[in-house]
């Protein structure tokens, strides 16, 4: 009988024989909306290299408005398959039955490649993988997460155990993909890549054909922050920033664009009420599109606390917008401070509210700066160049 992923790309109503059945990719993900606002460049650059791609992900996702997975998928030309994870939850049989689904998925389709993003995928990914003889694996470290960037009791002691799975499990991969040098620096410092491949790549990149300048008419001394509504994302400095600037500029207008999220670190709907009744910020809930939004906005801000590459910055200066950003890990890797925008530190609102200051005492920064962003997109995060980086090393 043809095993599943033989059935997966037929797309012509006849089943593949096993002398003609095409190579077989595998991405693993936490959650719908990472692949497909993130990697729906590569399913293509993939299936153009003769790849059927299967998608492996839980089938509900609490960042997407469209509740029907498959169907995302299917338009994209891969194929989805449910797991049951959940992206925080820490129940060991939960994550039992997580391990024990992707086992059971790899062995039955004996996936030529499988590629993980984000901890719990590249974990127990790269573990079940590692019973498909056959099968390579690829891992791509995103970021770290909260649990590397609290500092409470609790985190800590997750993060240990997070560590020692990490250590197992990389060692299964035959590479793993870093999206920034500290990133990388850390895990060797911490022991974790003894006799594991590793290669920098430029974050996930980012279409220029579809993030581009628009001639939309600015709104003045606007700003706009766009992501999850996370403390890691450093929604507090923002909000700090924005209340010291509107002492002096009242008419500065700042918003907030992304979903709310079930990560530890979260901020709920009665935040954003009470910040908005405050008249800090105007909150936008998440869209399909944020390019309108960014298009009438004069500066991106992003005070996260660390990053792998931050998507939601590449998009922005794709439609040559100055960027304000921290020196934090990934963070920094996107900004040529006084060139493209401005880095201040991390978890400093007063250096952040002093930086939006600047755009709005001289008017043509922001004209100048976002020209510089545009030429920094071109040139390095080109989502075809990292993907072609990508392909390069899993394509063989």
């Amino acid at each position: 009988m043809l095993n599943l992923a033989q059935r997966a790309c037929n797309r012509t109503g006849n089943y593949f024989t096993d002398m003609d059945k095409p190579k077989t990719v595998i991405l693993v993900a936490n959650a719908a909306f990472t692949i497909i606002n993130f990697r729906k460049e590569l399913i293509a650059q993939f299936l153009q290299s003769g790849y059927q791609v299967i998608v492996v992900c839980p089938s509900a996702c609490a960042l997407l408005e469209e509740q029907d997975v498959s169907s995302h998928f299917e338009r994209l030309g891969a194929t989805h398959l449910s797991i049951p994870l959940t992206r925080s939850g820490i129940n060991p049989f939960s994550e039992i039955k997580l391990f024990v689904s992707l086992l059971r998925i790899i062995r039955r389709i004996k996936p030529d490649v499988v590629l993980n993003y984000t901890i719990k995928p590249t974990i127990y990914g790269s573990i079940a993988a590692a019973f498909s003889p056959k099968t390579r694996i690829f891992s791509t470290i995103t970021g770290l997460g909260y649990l590397f960037t609290s500092k409470s009791l609790k985190s800590k002691l997750l993060g240990l155990v997070v560590k020692m799975q990490y250590y197992f499990a990389l060692k299964m991969n035959t590479l793993v993909f870093f999206q920034n040098n500290d990133d990388l620096q850390l895990f060797t410092e911490m022991g974790l890549l003894r006799r594991v491949a590793t290669k920098i790549v430029n974050g996930s990149g980012v279409d220029l054909t579809a993030y581009k300048p628009s001639t939309e008419q600015k709104r003045n001394n606007s700003f706009i922050m766009v992501g999850r509504i996370l403390k890691d994302k450093g929604i507090d400095e923002y909000i700090a920033a924005a209340r010291l600037v509107k002492k002096n500029h009242p008419e500065a207008l700042f918003q907030v664009l992304g979903p709310l999220d079930n990560n530890p670190a979260a901020y709920g709907m009665v935040d954003i009420e009470s910040w908005q009744k405050e008249g800090c910020i105007e909150y936008i809930p998440p869209q399909k599109d944020v390019r309108p939004y960014l298009a009438k906005s004069q500066v991106f801000v992003l005070p996260s606390y660390r990053e792998g590459t931050p998507r939601s910055t590449l998009e922005a200066m794709a439609m040559g917008m100055p960027v304000i950003t921290t020196d934090a890990p990934g963070c920094k890797e996107t900004i040529i401070d006084t060139v493209n925008g401005y880095q201040v530190p991390t978890r400093d609102h007063v250096g952040l509210a002093a930086a939006m200051e600047k755009f709005i005492v001289d008017g043509s920064l922001s004209v100048k700066m976002g020209e510089e962003s545009l030429k920094m997109a071109r040139n390095k995060f080109d989502v075809h160049k990292v993907n072609e980086s990508i392909l390069a090393e899993i394509i063989s």
